[in-house]
């Protein structure tokens, strides 16, 4: 997690580790899925590594800054877990496991396109990380807040296939309005 220290003002690290565990969290409450835990687990600490480097240190994210950087960083992200799971450390896994993590990562914010139970469940983990206001995050403006929002409320909450998720996003929701 070394390149997420100080990417989007720290925001990434903490990020990256909510998502992690709000993944264990959705896969223990849904066994019926059956997921492949090894390659969400993967996914949701490389799904952002995209990000780092792409801003300056305490620049406050706008909406603009965030919808340019959004398609670069999926593509940087998937990259760098590439050339990642190419280690001998991961030789563990399949080639169609990586290929998946890969992809993942390189579509987990194409809110219109996902559709897949895995690509669902990475959403869900990323905005239930997102929502949550108790974990110290970067500073977005309001106008940027509310177009958040109004993408998670309206596009991403909608497309939930997990109780669990839609159950914890109903009470963020409600202490993030509070």
């Amino acid at each position: 997690l070394p390149d997420l220290v100080d990417s989007r003002g720290g925001f990434d690290k903490i990020h990256t580790l909510e998502v992690a565990d709000w993944i264990k969290q959705i896969i223990d409450h849904n066994p019926q899925l059956k997921l492949d835990q090894l390659i969400l687990i993967i996914a949701a600490y490389a799904h952002d590594w995209g990000y780092s480097g792409l801003f300056k240190k305490g620049q406050v994210m706008t909406e603009e800054i965030i919808k340019t950087a959004k398609p670069l960083h999926m593509e940087l992200g998937a990259e760098k877990t590439e050339k990642l799971l190419g280690d001998e450390f991961f030789s563990f896994l399949t080639d169609k496991q990586k290929e998946r993590c890969i992809h993942l990562v390189a579509v987990h914010d194409k809110k219109y396109e996902i559709k897949d139970t895995d690509e669902i469940i990475l959403m869900e983990a990323d905005m239930l990380s997102t929502l949550d206001v108790d974990t110290d995050k970067s500073v977005i403006d309001a106008q940027s807040n509310k177009a958040l929002m109004d993408s998670i409320l309206n596009i991403r909450l909608p497309k939930f296939v997990t109780q669990f998720s839609k159950d914890k996003a109903k009470k963020l929701i409600e202490r993030r309005i509070n």
